[in-house]
């Protein structure tokens, strides 16, 4: 098969089996947010894989396919304590939560006997099976199956499109404006399960007082976020362009913080025409989002409107180009 082709066919197949599954909250995710993740680690592990010298084709396919069984994953299994379990790979182990419905996908996985496994190396097995399925080169095949098996856990002497994809795949969830996108809405899902009798509902406080939300979480939690990312995820990354990729993003996460902070103080203007307006849109769509989509929809329909900050064209416009994998 023709390699455009058959990209767009293993597209189609990873979109649908994401969808797989019913709507909701599994660890630090939710449903829509495994594709779209999917699509930006696949976007910027190309950008690396191109600065770096990797095959593209393996790059390519490995990172559309490297979470085809993540939604296996359920919730992080702990021990009397409550302490997360760890494997003897230093990876926390997850309860296997099973699809709501079948494709091709969970016909190989049960067939396989891959229940229990965690999804780098059940991953592996099923992209390699896929691939063969569709007449790709057997080299191919396992250079793709060693990639997706290693993002997890990435030896020192893994080749390069193993560190490309691995350095994406962390960036993503932790650095960068869709990261904190991501932060904002695992934040306010954490307030709602932990809201104590006589709390305010999470929805009525947008609503009625945002201000008090916005203010601790723009002037304490997001700074103590980002340095906490870079200092835990910068030391980890394995590419030169991943560590500029990723140095950068902070530096834009820093200045971001800083004119969110700004924007407090004439708060009846920016929540309407600033960067905060974009913030509270996506805090007010959070049933099963897509931050593709919700941006998209920022771009479509907000940031070309009249009265529009500049700041506010600024922040959307770098979250899309970061969502397309760029730096």
């Amino acid at each position: 098969m023709e390699s455009r082709a058959l990209i767009s066919e293993l597209d189609r197949l990873v979109a649908e089996t994401c969808s797989l599954w019913d709507a909701g909250w599994v660890t630090f995710n939710w449903r829509n947010y495994t594709y779209d993740h999917v699509q930006r680690v696949r976007s910027l592990t190309l950008t690396l894989c191109a600065r770096e010298g990797g095959d593209p084709l393996v790059c390519d396919l490995a990172s559309l396919l490297h979470d085809i069984t993540k939604p296996y994953d359920g919730e992080y299994l702990v021990d009397a304590e409550g302490k997360r379990v760890v494997g003897d790979d230093g990876l926390w182990r997850n309860d296997p939560r099973p699809p709501a419905r079948c494709n091709e996908v969970t016909e190989l996985y049960d067939a396989l006997g891959l229940a229990g496994e965690l999804h780098n190396v059940s991953g592996a097995i099923v992209a390699r099976h896929l691939l063969r399925r569709r007449g790709v080169d057997d080299a191919i095949c396992e250079r793709v199956a060693r990639t997706i098996r290693d993002h997890l856990k990435t030896p020192q002497d893994a080749p390069v499109e193993s560190r490309c994809l691995s350095d994406a795949d962390t960036i993503d969830a932790n650095i960068g404006l869709p990261a904190f996108v991501r932060n904002i809405y695992i934040h306010l899902h954490y307030r709602d399960q932990r809201l104590a009798p006589g709390d305010v509902p999470t929805e009525t406080l947008l609503r009625e007082a945002p201000l008090d939300y916005l203010r601790p979480y723009v002037c304490e939690n997001l700074p103590r976020w980002s340095e906490g990312k870079r200092r835990d995820f910068v030391p980890r990354l394995m590419t030169a362009a991943g560590i500029r990729i990723a140095e950068e993003r902070l530096n834009v996460l820093t200045a971001t913080w800083a004119r969110l902070a700004d924007e407090l103080e004439a708060f009846d203007v920016t929540s309407r025409r600033g960067a905060t307006a974009a913030v509270l849109h996506f805090m007010r769509h959070r049933d099963d989002p897509s931050i593709a989509a919700e941006t998209r929809s920022l771009l479509d329909a907000w940031v070309s409107g009249d009265g529009v900050l500049p700041e506010a064209r600024c922040f959307v416009e770098r979250l899309q180009r970061e969502i397309a994998g760029l730096s």
